[in-house]
């Protein structure tokens, strides 16, 4: 396969969610990076799959639209809804029904009680265990790897460890082996870094390559973590498992807090992510 100068652009694009209809143009002609560009879009889809899958029920299409307390609209299949839901619909219809009897000509005013506030859970305190972007990317920089600035994360949780910004999107040379590497650091809102992900697909699913795959993305776990024992012990366990790991395959275990997991999708992609474990 020819080399093409615009392949690794392409896949620092597509790794930071930024590629362009020029991107998928040049890739439909390009024997180099057509078949990134359908890798890509493959593991984005199988990602998604997955997510779905993890929803054990569908609110009924139409449910939003029907009036309170009325017949169910034409075409709607009717179904249990969500617990959730019809909580909601019940506090609600009973807010308007006191409403209407408290207005009403001649009536009483309706006593009320203060209502009782339950606290919610105290989210978890953010626990720095990986290093600063710009360290992360000094030491990935001293490997050949080529760093680029990433983009604001569109969708960020409440949780303090929360990914906000994909701070940097770091390439593997091609120097490393019959692979392509992506490495990305994701910061949360206070500027820390609260995820480190690295995806990848070999150039040539062979266990030599499988295992020269695993060994370079324990050097990136070994110089990631602010902790170096628990780097260099989550890099052996990457070594170790990553090279057995099926398609469609999920690993993951927790280092002293600090949580390893490891995904194969349908089209042979890997996914390696840390973070901090979530408290038990």
């Amino acid at each position: 396969m020819s080399d093409c100068r615009r392949t690794r652009p392409l896949i620092a694009r597509l790794a930071a969610g930024v590629a362009t209809e020029e991107d998928g143009a040049h890739a439909a002609t390009c024997a180099r990076c057509g078949p990134v560009m359908a890798r890509a879009g493959a593991f984005d889809d199988e990602l998604r799959r997955s997510a779905r899958a993890l929803v054990a029920e569908e609110l009924p299409r139409g449910i939003l639209d029907q009036p309170l307390g009325g017949p169910a609209a034409s075409g709607v299949i009717s179904r249990r809804a969500a617990p959730g839901f019809v909580a909601t619909l019940v506090a609600v219809a009973i807010l308007v029904l006191g409403t209407a009897v408290a207005l009403a000509p001649g009536s009483a005013p309706l006593a009320t009680a203060s209502p009782r506030v339950t606290p919610g859970p105290t989210p978890a305190a953010f626990v720095q265990h990986l290093r600063k972007t710009e360290l992360i990317a000094a030491k990935l920089a001293t490997l050949d790897y080529s760093c680029n600035d990433g983009a604001p994360v569109q969708s960020v949780g409440l949780e303090p460890d929360a990914v906000a910004t994909e701070s940097r999107v770091c390439l593997a040379p091609d120097s490393l082996g019959p692979f392509l590497l992506a490495v990305i650091v994701g910061e949360a809102r206070n500027g820390n870094v609260a995820e480190l992900t690295v995806k990848g697909d070999l150039i040539g699913d062979t266990s030599e390559n499988r295992g020269l795959f695993a060994m370079n993305i324990a050097k990136v776990l070994a110089v990631s973590l602010l902790d170096e024992n628990v780097g260099q012990a989550g890099g052996l366990w990457v070594k170790t498992n990553l090279p057995e790991l099926e398609i469609g395959g999920v690993i993951e275990v927790t280092l002293r807090d600090v949580s390893f997991r490891a995904e194969r999708s349908a089209n042979g992609s890997y996914r390696v992510v840390v973070r901090g474990a979530p408290a038990a």
